[in-house]
């Protein structure tokens, strides 16, 4: 651990690593690379059996001012970001997995947004998927439909209709800390982040700002394991919300949401019928979200007219 003794900084980013070698580099460039100086990343290695301590260690070394690096024995990705939450000292808080990038402007943007209105509690932005060798796949915009959904964003993000970019948000630490962090239920499961915001949407207000802040990194194999995994941490938090009045009462609404997830991420080919069933039992849950009966309508159709209307 580098030792700090100045003035505690505006922005603690939070980078949580395991075996992140391939990336790491380029992702604590992105972040020293920013057109606003007060921040600090704190660097949480998560038992890493590869390179990564010895590059995080080095760049804490080449900028003692910015780059903080701690290790602990790997307890999974929740437990690395709480832990790198209880070492920062930033009033706000700024989210950068080691295999994502941010855009030069991206603190500068959020920053400003979030000390012109003190009932703001989570800034977010645009996202641009990337793949393991840099090549944009897609960008992620979504100006026109958080202007729709941003009086509500609880609704908006539990019942997916919106989703928060992690790598863009940023949002107050003593928050972050009073409502616990990241829930450990989720470890392995996903989700974690998504209930943060959820909690966070009940005390303050959500902005989203239409700017393009990062680069979301998609990479790795396993995909059906790991969908299944992610569909068990979205039923989970579905279950959890239920300890909020606005969680209850769109209760059947999210279970809707929940099953059109499942029909969306299904091989429409193989999983057939488990399509059917899902887009079935979002429609009987929550019939007014039409999403379910496009999707029900277009999994009945021949696969050669699927094919040729995308």
């Amino acid at each position: 651990m580098m030792a700090m003794t100045m003035e505690p900084p505006l922005v603690s980013v939070i980078m949580p690593v395991y075996n992140g070698e391939r990336f790491i580099e380029a992702a604590l460039r992105s972040a020293l690379g920013q057109d606003f100086s007060d921040f600090e990343i704190v660097v949480l290695d998560d038992g890493s059996t590869d390179a990564s301590a010895g590059i995080a260690r080095e760049y804490a070394r080449m900028h003692p001012r910015h780059v903080r690096y701690f290790r602990q024995e790997n307890g999974g990705f929740c437990a690395a970001r709480n832990a790198a939450i209880a070492a920062a000292r930033g009033r706000y808080l700024a989210l950068l997995d080691c295999d994502d990038l941010w855009m030069p402007q991206h603190l500068s943007h959020a920053i400003e947004a979030l000390e012109s209105d003190p009932q703001t509690v989570l800034i977010h932005a645009n996202v641009r998927f990337i793949d393991e060798n840099g090549a944009v796949l897609a960008e992620f915009l979504h100006k026109e439909r958080w202007a729709q959904w941003g009086h509500d964003p609880f609704k908006a993000i539990l019942l997916r209709y919106e989703h928060v970019a992690c790598a863009t948000t940023v949002f107050p630490r003593a928050l972050a800390v009073e409502l616990g962090g990241f829930d450990l239920r989720y470890s392995g499961l996903g989700c974690e982040d998504r209930d943060l915001w959820l909690r966070l949407a009940l005390r303050g207000k959500v902005r989203h700002l239409p700017y393009h802040a990062a680069d979301y990194r998609v990479h790795g194999g396993g995909v059906s394991r790991r969908r299944e995994r992610m569909l068990c941490g979205r039923r989970l938090l579905v279950e959890r919300m239920t300890d909020f009045s606005e969680g209850r009462r769109l209760y059947p609404a999210a279970l809707a949401a929940l099953a059109l997830s499942e029909a969306e991420e299904c091989v429409p080919g193989s999983e057939r019928g488990r399509v059917l069933r899902a887009y079935g039992t979002a429609i009987r849950l929550n019939p007014r979200d039409l999403r379910g009966w496009r999707g029900l309508a277009r999994a009945l159709l021949p696969s050669r007219v699927r094919a040729a209307h995308p």
